[in-house]
């Protein structure tokens, strides 16, 4: 598994076009502006190859036998559910924000959507297989995934197939003996700057109008097609502001404008129900990280305003009427 340094200079190997307070991005790994949710996701790295958070911060996945991150681990127990919940307090108490449990959450509502999709659709294609091809290989190569499941909406009193501008959902625009092509805009990315790949998800279930809108595929970062136009990593509306002094979290839109996507890295396409499925599963698994997330920034807090108030102790600062108030 990856250090959080190795996972920083693992961004080097791709080449996103990217794009913060209007200007071009050259080096993610290097730009200032993204540092500190770069920083936050290495957490997630640098605490699985910690022997005293190895229980909590890593699994063994059955289907490969390989011990692997947490993060990028399918959940098949309670307590699994439960050891992921700790795991991202845990990152979540040192970075506010570590944002890579999106990864398990976007991976563990793939896996059940594909394997119902193969059982409902028999013998019209191999969508486990892949999608477990898929899943080993972000292991192995201990990847961070984006989830790229807001789509920019438009007219909200329509669904995807009414819209004027189709390019306002993400939706399949050609289909090739080799693959799909994919176009739309996806409104809000987590971390979207410095992820190694985008998992591309529909925001709603879908009707059978909306076919070419239920599409779930995988798409590096760097892929030929994908803009990516991102905010500083700091907290949603606070220019400069980060969770500490070091961390913090970048969103972003991400424009596809005609990606290929080869078929060993789509997993549904056209597939309603199985799109829903993915969509509310993803959601419930988001909730439940999202608890543990929240406990974690909650202690990250705590820790810091009883630094603050202890200072003021020291120096002498703190009134009696500061006292009265806090309490």
């Amino acid at each position: 598994m990856l250090t959080a340094e190795e996972y920083r200079e693992s961004l080097r190997r791709y080449r996103p076009r990217v794009w913060v307070d209007g200007e071009a991005v050259e080096s993610v790994a290097d730009e200032p502006r993204l540092a500190p949710g770069i920083a936050a996701i290495g957490v997630t790295y640098d605490f699985a190859t910690r022997p005293e958070y190895a229980e909590v911060m890593t699994a063994k996945q059955a289907t490969s036998g390989k011990t692997v991150n947490r993060l990028a681990h399918i959940s098949e127990t309670n307590q699994d559910l439960l050891q992921k919940l700790e795991a991202v307090r845990l990152v979540c108490r040192e970075s506010g924000c570590a944002q890579r449990y999106l990864t398990h959450d976007g991976l563990n509502a793939l896996s059940a959507a594909t394997g119902v999709a193969d059982a409902e659709h028999a013998g019209t294609g191999h969508r486990r297989e892949r999608f477990l091809d898929y899943l080993h290989r972000i292991q192995d190569d201990d990847l961070t995934l984006g989830i790229a499941m807001t789509d920019a909406k438009g007219d909200r009193s329509k669904r995807p197939g009414q819209q004027a501008n189709p390019d306002v959902y993400v939706h399949v625009t050609e289909r090739r003996p080799d693959g799909i092509v994919i176009r739309g805009t996806k409104a809000i990315v987590t971390g979207a700057p410095y992820v190694h790949e985008f998992l591309v998800m529909p925001c709603r279930t879908m009707t059978a109008d909306d076919a070419d809108f239920a599409v779930c595929c995988a798409v590096p970062v760097d892929a030929p097609g994908v803009t990516i136009v991102a905010r500083p990593a700091g907290r949603p509306g606070e220019k400069a502001a980060t969770f500490s002094g070091r961390y913090g979290q970048s969103t972003g839109v991400v424009a596809f404008d005609d990606v290929f996507v080869p078929h060993d890295r789509v997993f549904l396409a056209g597939e309603v129900e199985e799109a829903g499925l993915a969509t509310i599963t993803y959601a419930t698994h988001h909730r439940h990280s999202c608890i543990g997330a929240r406990a974690g920034f909650g202690e990250m807090a705590g820790r810091r305003s009883a630094r603050a108030s202890m200072t003021r102790v020291r120096q002498g600062t703190w009134s009696v009427r500061r006292w009265d108030s806090r309490a």
